[in-house]
């Protein structure tokens, strides 16, 4: 178990960048896997399965041990492609600046100003073992940044020329915008049960169609939540609301209501407040949206074919004897 000053560095490390060096002796017993020459330790293990897990530390107790397992699994091979990319890092010799290094190490300095304090933190792990350990992550993130992300960029004029070939997807269709009255009715009632709820609807419907306020009406007789905001469910186009609905507002102009509705829900007064018609997306309305989506389709692709080349180059061996 980790303690929490150790956790709070830890936190504040994973963000650093520093200069690597490869020189590092490790006890052996630390080490869990080796990729090539670059080893991962229990340490980074431990630290990897909480940074994953899906609850606080100190509630770990009450997850299985199948959890605890598979949680260990997936941080040991995040760890293990991690040393795939610091081989690539070497290779290709990549390193980090020392002023990179002094300009983020500042924030670790405020929290552990001496070396006693940061070494009583980290508890049986040395100094350099942890060092060395935040610069595997570091080279790591650069190398994958050089190797692929630098190459996913897309430039102005890809993204124009995306637009033009599929300027179909940025159609918007209709849009609505309605407030509902929900006269809630319990669906195994039998009609004769309904009939007071579908009366009382009728009543609410001819109120709101004689002029009164729809707002209050909603707020003061709805059985949805958004009785609070006057019975308004927002914007929505064809497909995204119940059919009955959808049918009983798409000829109603703004300001227009209709109703009572029967859906499964009970008895609905619909208002119309607002109409868009459809409209095709500009270039800059979307070209934010585009290269986005774009760019994390490219990366995606180009990880997945770095990660296979790397894996065919480099060997890994695992210690299984020191993951329990």
């Amino acid at each position: 178990m980790l303690k929490p000053l150790a956790l709070i560095y830890f936190a504040v490390a994973t963000s650093l960048t520093l200069f690597f060096s490869a020189g590092t002796v490790l006890a052996e017993s630390t080490i869990v896997a080796k990729i090539v020459d670059t080893p991962v330790t229990v340490y980074e293990l431990n630290r990897e399965m909480q940074r994953i897990m899906p609850m606080n530390s100190r509630f770990h107790g009450a997850l299985s041990q199948e959890k605890i397992s598979a949680v260990r699994e997936k941080a040991l091979n995040n760890l293990i492609d991690q040393g795939y990319k610091v081989q690539y890092a070497l290779q290709q010799k990549i390193s980090v600046s020392k002023s990179d290094l002094d300009k983020r190490l500042e924030k670790i300095h405020k929290k552990f100003p001496t070396k006693k304090a940061l070494q009583k933190a980290l508890g049986e792990e040395g100094l350099d073992d942890f060092y060395a350990s935040v610069k595997r992550i570091l080279l790591a993130k650069k190398a994958e940044e050089m190797a692929v992300g630098s190459k996913s960029k897309l430039s102005a004029a890809e993204i124009r020329n995306f637009y033009e070939k599929n300027k179909r997807m940025y159609n918007r269709p209709r849009q609505y915008r309605a407030s509902v009255i929900l006269i809630k009715v319990d669906p195994t009632r039998i009609a004769t049960e309904k009939e007071p709820l579908r009366l009382k609807a009728e009543g609410l419907a001819e109120r709101a169609k004689a002029g009164e306020d729809f707002h209050d009406l909603a707020y003061y007789n709805s059985d949805d939540r958004t009785k609070f905001v006057g019975g308004d469910i927002g914007y929505f186009h064809t497909g995204q609301i119940v059919k009955e609905i959808e049918d009983a507002i798409v000829d109603l102009k703004p300001g227009e209501i209709a109703g009572p509705v029967e859906t499964r829900d009970g008895f609905n007064i619909i208002k119309l407040t607002e109409l868009k018609e459809p409209k095709q997306l500009l270039f800059e309305e979307v070209k934010e949206k585009i290269r986005k989506r774009q760019e994390k389709k490219k990366y995606d692709i180009l990880y997945t074919e770095w990660m296979a080349g790397l894996k065919k180059i480099y060997q890994h061996e695992v210690f299984p004897h020191e993951l329990k």
